[in-house]
């Protein structure tokens, strides 16, 4: 790596600083202007790398370069000065050096364009310098609504002047000298300079809060423009701050044609049946083979389950980040998301399989993982020591982690979507990173479909504004996309007509069934596996029992899959399902989509048809086995209530239940119009959003956009910060279950860091150990039979304890609940 630095004259500096040292004192501080110019490479080395509609690389570049090079001149305070090195580190009004430092940025700004010494882009003429007003005045927090960042009061202004009266001249004018070495068209800047800029804010800011009051920007170019001067400034800010250097990313030299050697290798015929292996071939080669359009940047896969969605998506994205660097002349990135943890391992393992067989090196400049439970592990090869690996410290890794700093990332639908809609700074850091990728959603169908039309009009916007290019992924297309507009990769229907591997029953017999009459009805075959998806915990733990109950001697060829069963021994489970362990499987949702487990029957609890079909990709996948049965039931509760509607909108069931009713019996084959049949009637009884009229959640975030409405004061209106993928649940808490010896070993290092008195310090040391911490969280209702809450940060459940709240089997236990030992 290449440190990027600019090299000054010691015996010429200001003597102003930016950062305390080590030990929080002068020595070994580190100089304001260091600070200023690094960040500022940084921030030009960012912007310069993007090739986008948006702006020019040129005009990003400058204004990127500009904000950053004068995004802390407000620490030149004898206030702030005096603050940094106060052991006491005590803060007042007078060390805030955010508000006075933006106002400097669009001064300056200001001058520079109207001296035509920056070339506004016609786009954000007027704007330029209020965006980089917003970016520099919250790079230390959130970003908020436009017109609220423009709420500066008297008091405001009054303090701007007090900072400027005390701001050593002499060691101002250094600064600027030293600073203006970078950026020599900043060589103005005078204390004098300040304060004209303060004097014209006054006045012209009152009317920017006017203009953005009326902003409606459908086109989303004020939205995307402020996200990536705050996320360039963000990012750069923090790495020359912890890290200090330019993290080169190396040439990844891999092509499609090289997955499709692993995948021949992988896929040999010997191991399949002819039919699948035929189809998967004929799908790699279609999709390998459809004709780029480069004014047409969404893509849609949808394939059978088994068929191979993962290799080809990739392969697919490889031909697509091949042509595009060739036409832009810049790199871009491969941003895999997906919607669950489990999967995101599985195929995070399937794409590291494919770059160690091309004979690449598994680094996390190469290949990079990240969710909110990945390890904080960044590792290169460092060519300056014989190519040999470097592992960096906890801090720099999780920077380099959370800014995406990889040719390939794999994350989550969270990660991914919270990184647009989002205010928040920690989230934003890695936004313009998305700018030049080739973007894959697997397993879109998992998107709450109330965001659908948001996504549709977002990722349009995304595509033509920041050059990206998409590919959704599934067994199921939802309406996120205009047909009209997006190329399909295959033609699902040649794959899903030739299907023949399972048959889905709606079976009346099993209508409204409590559970005791169900297990005594269903008749098992002594030769088949069983898969059955239940939609509540409760609902499988208690039909775990009674299965048990019924066949006492098959103990240890049936297990449970849950939430309430600790992640490690779930993941343990999978994998022994996934080697043929077990003859029954009972499970909640969290096996349904893009795990990859086979059965000879699945028995799906009613719900949502997306997610049926999806359960159905669990039977038979390589159709070695006839035609395998997926039996669709109504399970009801003690109440007589549908388990279904306690997970899901009443709405989505009945649409089922009305597409599912009008057949005794559905083919593979038919399943890919029979979820098109069932998207309509969701769009005919307005559950998804098709246009702006609807004015649901979708249209509403939309809006929030396009008024730059970062944050809202009034609880009704739907603010760009409010948005969640996955809604919190506050009738939930985190448990951490001591099961074993490792999980004591866990929980001895967690108490140890809770004594540690310093926050950054305690912060660092949980990050070392929040994988292998979490590996035995559990989430479970409030209302429950709780245990030991831990100093009101964690519940605990200790070792001496285990067997009063928690099962080996079926995972913790609820208020009431009995179990049998088997």
């Amino acid at each position: 790596m290449e440190r990027t630095s600019f090299c000054f004259d010691s015996k010429n500096l200001s003597g102003l600083f930016s950062h305390p040292g080590k030990d929080g004192s002068i020595q070994g501080a580190k100089p304001l202007e260091v600070h200023l110019t690094n960040t500022s490479i940084l921030a030009n080395c960012f912007a310069s790398e993007k090739n986008i509609a948006l702006c020019s690389t040129k005009f990003l570049s400058q204004i990127a370069k500009i904000t950053a090079l004068l995004h802390d001149i407000g620490k030149a305070t004898s206030f702030f000065q005096k603050y940094l090195f106060d052991k006491k580190k005590t803060k007042s009004r007078h060390t805030r050096h955010s508000l006075i430092s933006a106002i400097c940025v669009w001064g300056t700004l200001n001058r520079l364009i109207e001296e035509k010494k920056i070339q506004e882009d016609k786009t954000f003429e007027g704007f330029t310098a209020i965006l980089a007003f917003f970016a520099t005045l919250k790079h230390h927090g959130d970003l908020e609504a436009a017109s609220d960042m423009l709420l500066l009061s008297e008091d405001d202004i009054e303090l701007c002047y007090e900072q400027i009266e005390n701001i050593d001249k002499e060691k101002f004018n250094t600064l600027i000298l030293n600073i203006s070495c970078l950026c020599p068209e900043i060589g103005f800047l005078t204390i004098d300079s300040l304060r004209e800029f303060v004097d014209h804010a006054k006045v012209s800011i009152k009317l920017f809060k006017r203009a953005f009051r009326k902003l409606f920007d459908t086109e989303m170019k004020f939205f995307f423009m402020l996200n990536l001067l705050y996320s360039i400034l963000l990012d750069a800010d923090k790495t020359e701050a912890i890290f200090g250097t330019l993290v080169d990313i190396p040439e990844l030299n891999l092509s499609y044609t090289d997955v499709d050697s692993f995948r021949r290798r992988i896929f040999k015929p010997e191991n399949f049946e002819n039919s699948i292996k035929a189809l998967r071939d004929s799908a790699f080669e279609e999709a390998i083979n459809c004709e780029i359009d480069e004014n047409r940047r969404i893509y849609t896969l949808c394939l059978p389950t088994g068929l191979g969605k993962t290799i080809i998506s990739f392969a697919f994205a490889l031909k697509l980040r091949e042509l595009a660097q060739k036409r832009f002349g810049s790199k871009f990135r491969i941003i895999y998301s997906l919607p669950f943890l489990s999967i995101i391992e599985q195929n995070y393992d399937v794409i590291s399989k494919i770059l160690s067989f091309c004979g690449l090196d598994i680094t996390s400049d190469i290949l990079l993982k990240h969710h909110h439970l990945s390890d904080i592990v960044y590792k290169t090869k460092d060519g300056l020591q014989n190519n040999q690996e470097e592992i960096f410290d906890t801090d720099i890794a999780k920077l380099l982690i959370e800014g995406w700093n990889s040719n390939i990332i794999v994350t989550t639908f969270v990660q991914f979507l919270e990184s647009i809609m989002t205010n928040k700074n920690s989230n934003m850091r890695k936004f313009h990173r998305i700018a030049n990728s080739i973007i894959i959603l697997d397993e879109v169908q998992a998107i709450n479909s109330e965001y659908w039309f948001l996504c549709k009009n977002l990722f349009e916007k995304m595509c033509s504004s920041l050059n990206c290019f998409i590919i959704l992924s599934t067994a199921t297309m939802p309406f996120i996309v205009d047909k009209k507009t997006a190329v399909e990769i295959v033609k699902p229907e040649k794959y899903f007509d030739k299907l023949c591997r399972t048959v889905l029953h709606f079976d009346n017999n099993f209508s409204k069934i409590g559970l005791e009459e169900f297990v005594a009805k269903f008749e098992f075959e002594k030769e088949k596996t069983y898969l059955f998806v239940m939609n509540t915990v409760s609902s499988a733990k208690k039909l775990y029992e009674l299965i048990n109950q019924r066949f006492p001697d098959m103990q240890d060829e049936i297990t449970i899959l849950t939430t309430h069963i600790i992640p490690k021994e779930r993941l343990r489970r999978i994998e022994q399902i996934k080697n043929k362990k077990y003859k029954i499987v009972v499970s909640t949702q969290l096996v349904e989509a893009g795990v990859d487990v086979d059965f000879d029957h699945v028995v799906r609890d009613i719900a949502p048809l997306d997610s049926i079909i999806q359960a159905a990709g669990r039977a038979n996948r390589e159709g070695k086995k006839g035609k395998s049965k997926v039996t669709v039931i109504e399970l009801v509760s003690d109440r007589g209530r549908l388990f279904a509607t306690e997970v899901y909108d009443s709405l989505l069931i009945d649409a089922t239940k009305k597409i599912l009713s009008q057949f005794q019996k559905v083919d593979e084959s038919k399943f890919a119009e029979l979820i098109f049949e069932y998207y309509k009637e969701l769009a005919r009884r307005g559950v998804i959003e098709t246009s702006s009229d609807d004015k649901g959640t979708s249209q509403k975030f939309l809006e929030a956009i396009y008024r730059l409405l970062y944050t809202s004061s009034d609880s009704e209106t739907d603010a760009i910060g409010s948005f969640k993928l996955i809604e919190d649940e506050p009738y939930k808490v985190d448990v951490f279950v001591e099961a074993d010896e490792e999980a004591k070993i866990i929980w001895q290092g967690f108490e140890e860091i809770c004594e540690i008195k310093d926050f950054f310090e305690r912060k660092k040391r949980f990050l070392e150990i929040r994988k292998s911490f979490y590996d035995y969280i559990i989430s479970v209702p409030k209302t429950t039979n709780l245990p030991i809450n831990f100093e009101n940060l964690i519940f605990r459940i200790p070792h001496s304890q285990l067997s009063d709240f928690y099962d080996p089997i079926t995972g913790f236990k609820t208020k009431g609940e009995s179990y049998l030992s088997f």
